[in-house]
């Protein structure tokens, strides 16, 4: 049987870019549900959606690699970023 360790997290969602903004959302009780904006959804039966609207691609991604790339894997990247830092956090904690 394997054993997996989760050192960091690392969070991209609706609520918003990062694990303390993440957190502090959630916490205050906020949706990250509402109208989609990214496109056009008058002729669609459902018109609210749980978008990403504060991620910044430039602050975790070269300019020139972020239109090599759909928005799934920027976020997975941010995402990755944000656990980076969190697993050096707790690797300090513990020292």
């Amino acid at each position: 049987m394997r054993r997996v360790v989760v050192t960091g997290v690392g969070v991209v969602s609706p609520l918003g870019t990062g694990n303390k903004v993440n957190w502090d959302a959630l916490t205050a009780g906020k949706s990250g549900i509402a109208r989609i904006t990214r496109f056009d959804p008058s002729d669609l039966p459902v018109q609210i959606a749980g978008e990403v609207k504060d991620f910044v691609a430039e602050d975790f991604i070269d300019k020139k690699e972020i239109k090599k790339m759909d928005n799934f894997i920027q976020y997975a990247l941010g995402a990755a970023h944000y656990a980076m830092e969190d697993s050096a956090e707790d690797n300090r904690r513990k020292c």
